[in-house]
């Protein structure tokens, strides 16, 4: 089957989100709304680093944007000493399940302060205004940390939501460029080799894929998938399909 930065700063969350407990990922929050570090600014930042370049803010934490300076929506924004992250996905408890339709995964889901999925929409609008470096944040379950990036990330359309992907940098293989040019999928708008109806998650499926942060949050790393494809968080040429990581995040910016 076909299938640089630290997570430090999410540790203790991710300590306090592994309490929950549910070792398929099928319990869901509500859609959150928490109080944003920017709740009271009349300026509409359109992403982290103009959050940070224009609004003076350099504390890491949930900010409101607004989507064509018109279109509100949340983030976690991660400022570090000398550049800002908009944060786009993240995996770091079972309490937020990845298993979506598909305009959930087009408007967004999940609670900002944990697990979440910024929505295909607004990741557009940002990789279509400059924010095309992804760095992905990845963690096991005995505290290894790998960091990966790549220096152009876009979605190249607002209605299949295509990948294109370049410029790999890390210390592991490259497990994500196998998706590039691929549209994104999910079971019930699925891809046309199934990928989207096995492993459920959304995703950009090729057949099927590498690398799938979208997968079901399994306790523990080692898992058994419930069907008969792997379908966990998984970095294929790091741990392997069946190992499910602890941490996760995706994140965007200029630089």
């Amino acid at each position: 089957m076909h299938a640089m930065l630290t997570v430090s700063v999410y540790l203790g969350l991710v300590l306090l989100g592994s309490l929950v407990s549910s070792s398929q990922g099928r319990y869901s929050h509500p859609k959150y709304h928490p109080r944003a570090l920017n709740k009271h600014d009349t300026q509409l930042y359109g992403d982290c680093h103009e959050v940070r370049k224009v609004g003076g803010y350099n504390v890491s934490g949930v900010y409101t944007l607004h989507m064509n300076k018109t279109t509100p929506f949340q983030v976690y924004c991660e400022h570090t000493a000398d550049n800002s992250f908009t944060v786009i996905q993240r995996r770091m408890s079972p309490a937020v399940t990845f298993i979506r339709s598909w305009p959930e995964y087009v408007s967004g889901f999940g609670n900002v302060q944990d697990s979440y999925w910024a929505g295909l929409n607004h990741i557009f609008y940002l990789t279509s205004t400059g924010n095309n470096v992804l760095t992905i944040n990845m963690q096991t379950w005995n505290g290894e940390a790998q960091n990966v990036r790549y220096s152009y990330f876009r979605l190249q359309d607002s209605t299949y939501f295509t990948l294109n992907i370049g410029g790999f940098f890390g210390s592991i293989p490259d497990d994500l460029s196998f998706n590039n040019n691929m549209p994104f999928a999910t079971y019930d708008r699925p891809d046309l080799k199934g990928c989207a109806s096995q492993q459920m998650a959304g995703w950009w499926y090729n057949y099927c894929s590498y690398a799938l942060l979208n997968g079901v949050y399994y306790n523990g790393g080692s898992y058994t998938p419930t069907g008969s494809y792997y379908n966990g968080i998984y970095w294929k040429d790091w741990r392997g399909y069946g190992y499910s990581l602890k941490f996760v995040s995706m994140t965007l910016s200029h630089i």
